[in-house]
Parts: C-alpha cells; sequence; structure tokens
C-alpha cells in the first residue's frame, strides 16, 4: 500500500508540471485522479479535519450542483488541490535531503552557539532560513539543538538563567519560523496566494512580504533587547568551529542557487514561480543528497536506494496533509462558485468591509480563528477565495495578499493550537499556551499593531 500511495503522488507531482507547462488539459484528469485514488487509499489515516473538509466537498457538491457549482468549478478546485499538493511533494525532495545533511546539523550547531546579545538575532532569521527548506522539520531540528545545548549544567546549576534562555530561545526560533508565510517563495502560503488572486505578480508581490516579515522579526529583537538587556548571568565562552561557519554558507548558498534558478525559468520561460519550484526541487534534492553523499564516501548505488527509500517513506506521511489542505483549497473553489459576487459585496458594504477596513478584517479573522483550531490555511484559502475579486472590494490585491499573509504569521506566534506551537512544545517541554499567550502574547499585540500601520501605508500606496 505505501508503494502505491508514494506512486501516486509522483504521478501528481509529474502530471501536475506537465500540465502547467505543456498545458496538457488530460495531465490535468490524471492528477485529479491520482490524487482522489490516493486519498481513498489513506483515508485512515486522515485526521478528523481532514474528513470533514473531504465531506463538506461532497456535501457541497450534491447539494448545488447547477447552483453555482458547475464542471468549471470543479475544475477549478482539482487545479488547486493538484497544485498544493504537487508543491508539498516537490519540497519533500528537499528535505529528505536536509534531514541526513550534516549542513544542516552544523548550521543549527551554529545558530545556538551564540553570545546572548547575538544569539535572538541569529536564532530568529536562522529558523526563518532553514524552514524555508526545512518546513516544520526545523522546529524539529532546532529545537533538539537548543534542548541539548541549554541545559542546566550550562547555566550553572542557576534554573532562573536556564529558564531565560529556553524562553528567548523559543521565542526567537518562532518568530523567525512564523515569518516564513510572509517572505519564502518556498511556502505554502506564497503558493495559495498566487493561485487566489491571478493579478498578483511575485515579483513585486515577495519584496513587499520580505520587507513586512524582516521588520516584523526586528521588533521581536528589539523587545527582547528591551527586556533583557539588564539581565545578569554568566555569559559563557563562546567559539564557532570552521566547519560550522561554511556549513551555514553553504546552505545559504544552496538556498539562494534554487531561488535564483526558480525565479529564472519563471522569468525566460513564463511558468509562474510555483511552477518553477515544482520543476526544479526534485532536481536539486536528489543532486543535494547525491553530492554530499558522495563527497562523503558513500556509493552512488546505495545513495540512490536510501534516497528512493527515505522519499517513500516521507511520501507515506503525507496523507493527513494533503486531505486538510486539499480539501481546504477546493472548498474556496467550491466557496467561490456557491456565493454570488453580488451578494458578498452587500454584506462587506453592510458591515464597511470595504478598501482598508476590509484588509484589517481579513487580517483579524485568521488570527481570531486560529485561536479555536481553524488552520490558517483553511481560513486564509476561504477568505481568499471570497475577496479574490478584489476590484468590487476597493482594495488592493498587494494589500489583501499581504493582510492575509500578517495574519496566518499572527496565528503562528499567538495560537497554542496550531502545529508549530504544539511540536515545539513538545520538544522542549513547554505548554503550548506558555509559548504563544504567556510569553509571546505581548510581541503578538504588537506585531498586530505593526501589521495594522503597515496595512494602512500599503493602502495609502496601492489602493
Amino acid at each position: 500500500m505505501k508503494y502505491l500511495s508514494a506512486l501516486l503522488l509522483i504521478v501528481v507531482l509529474a502530471a501536475t508540471i506537465i500540465f502547467r507547462t505543456l498545458g496538457m488539459d488530460v495531465l490535468l484528469l490524471v492528477s485529479s485522479v491520482a490524487v482522489v485514488l490516493f486519498l481513498a487509499l489513506t483515508w485512515k489515516q486522515h485526521s478528523l479535519a481532514g474528513k470533514i473538509f473531504i465531506s463538506t466537498n461532497l456535501v457541497l457538491v450534491a447539494a448545488f450542483w447547477g447552483r453555482g457549482v458547475d464542471g468549471a468549478v470543479i475544475e477549478l478546485g482539482f487545479d488547486r488541490v493538484n497544485l498544493f499538493s504537487a508543491f508539498m511533494v516537490a519540497l519533500l525532495f528537499l528535505r529528505v535531503a536536509a534531514r541526513k545533511s550534516g549542513i544542516i546539523t552544523r548550521c543549527g550547531h551554529f545558530l545556538v552557539n551564540q553570545r546572548p546579545s547575538a544569539r535572538y538575532a541569529v536564532l530568529s532569521y536562522g529558523s526563518w532560513l532553514l524552514g524555508a527548506v526545512l518546513s516544520f522539520g526545523a522546529l524539529n531540528l532546532m529545537g533538539q539543538v537548543i534542548s541539548s545545548g541549554n541545559t542546566l549544567e550550562s547555566a550553572k546549576g542557576d534554573e532562573r538563567i536556564h529558564l531565560i534562555r529556553k524562553k528567548r530561545m523559543v521565542l526567537a526560533m518562532m518568530r523567525g519560523f512564523g515569518a516564513l508565510p510572509l517572505s519564502s517563495p518556498f511556502s505554502i502560503s506564497m503558493a495559495l496566494m498566487l493561485s487566489l488572486i491571478p493579478t498578483l505578480r511575485w515579483q513585486s508581490l515577495l519584496p513587499l512580504t520580505l520587507g513586512v516579515a524582516i521588520a516584523l522579526i526586528a521588533l521581536g529583537w528589539l523587545m527582547d533587547f528591551r527586556a533583557y538587556a539588564y539581565a545578569k548571568g554568566r555569559v559563557r565562552e563562546v567559539t564557532h568551529r570552521k566547519e560550522d561557519v561554511v556549513a551555514l554558507l553553504l546552505f545559504v548558498l544552496i538556498v539562494l542557487v534554487l531561488f535564483g534558478a526558480s525565479a529564472t525559468v519563471s522569468q525566460v520561460f513564463d511558468y509562474g514561480l510555483p511552477t518553477s519550484i515544482l520543476i526544479l526541487c526534485p532536481v536539486f534534492g536528489v543532486l543535494w543528497f547525491v553530492i554530499e553523499g558522495m563527497l562523503g564516501g558513500s556509493v552512488l548505488t546505495k545513495l540512490c536506494v536510501g534516497f528512493v527509500r527515505d522519499l517513500i517513506k516521507e511520501l507515506g506521511g503525507m496523507a493527513p496533509e494533503i486531505a486538510v489542505i486539499g480539501g481546504a483549497s477546493f472548498l474556496g473553489a467550491l466557496v467561490s462558485g456557491i456565493l454570488p459576487i453580488e451578494a458578498v459585496q452587500s454584506m462587506s458594504a453592510a458591515l464597511y468591509l470595504h478598501g482598508y477596513p476590509l484588509a484589517l478584517f481579513c487580517m483579524i479573522v485568521v488570527v481570531f480563528t486560529s485561536l479555536f483550531g481553524v488552520s490558517p490555511f483553511v481560513s486564509v484559502s476561504i477568505l481568499g477565495a471570497t475577496f479574490s475579486n478584489v476590484a468590487v472590494f476597493g482594495v488592493s490585491p498587494y494589500v489583501l495578499s499581504i493582510s492575509l499573509l500578517i495574519g496566518w504569521f499572527l496565528a503562528l506566534n499567538a495560537s497554542p493550537l496550531t502545529i508549530s506551537s504544539i511540536m515545539v512544545g513538545r520538544i522542549l517541554g513547554c505548554e503550548p499556551k506558555d509559548i504563544t499567550l504567556r510569553w509571546n502574547g505581548s510581541y503578538s499585540l504588537a506585531a498586530m499593531t505593526f501589521g495594522a500601520v503597515a496595512l494602512y501605508v500599503f493602502h495609502v500606496l496601492y489602493d
């Protein structure tokens, strides 16, 4: 069963790439059938949320067929499901290579082994960089490194210093990782925005969101500095091994080369950035794994067998993610077909949601719903699909996108029910509600205020 499910996901990836590059419509059907078969075969592995999404979609299709839902809406829904499923599979090639890479392990040690004055900045921006490739694997790696490096013994038995170090490092990691939806071209959030709002150009969106992400991380750094500038404690001696510094530089080079190649393919062939990433990530992942392995003395055939084995294992565990993300993206397409644009426009006018107030509303909804366990992907999918006809609502596509992505960032920092907060809490022995609400609450409020101001500035510039 695991081999068949893995094969189906590879078919989804290959068919989606060919469909989006050559325009062969039959490949959309092939990838759609493959993803449906995958979801059916792995039904028992789906989370409750995934099963609810799939069941809801089936009910809505049956209830509204011919009344807003037709073949075009179904085709749009499957196009999105296939794209996001293929996107996650393509990035998995990179994660398989990264998880066995000595480069990544040495990067983690370099990021943690810093003086207190520099540790926050290095950890936050470093978690952001690692997360661009490893996704949640970055939290697992950094969490393990923090746990092993920040011991009571390293704090000379001082429990206060031990707790302060843990708190500062955890918050730096969470805030850096939370910036991924805003800034990483390899994040599912960027692919989602470009899919929901076709008038967006990634060349214009990415510099704006990258600037916001850098500013939000810097805000956290400033708050950390003000809180602990006069903290007294023993400063341990910090030394950096040459190989750790080299590993960090190599990783930065890998990320820059991958992004540069993806951007070039996107520009030259006009495929769009998500499609270019679909093409190049598997190639980069295999080359990274093989080259690093051969430099370490391994045999090529053994490396290839090992990569395929690890890839099959990872593909087998993707069912819950694809059920939720695929189900939410398909639901977004159904909502856009079922809800008449006139009704949505009337509702938003009655609530005075037009222009800047609408952008602010979307940001707040993403954060608020996340506090009750609603994934930001779900809320952003529905809101983005509902208000995708931006001209009608008096808001720029860039302002709407930035509002949704800032909301996503805030959700990852404020909600104790996100995967990231639960994972970090489990690894480091902290309660998720302590990390997000008690430790990070003041930062989340400050970041929300900054987001509201930033949105107003963008509204003045673009609307």
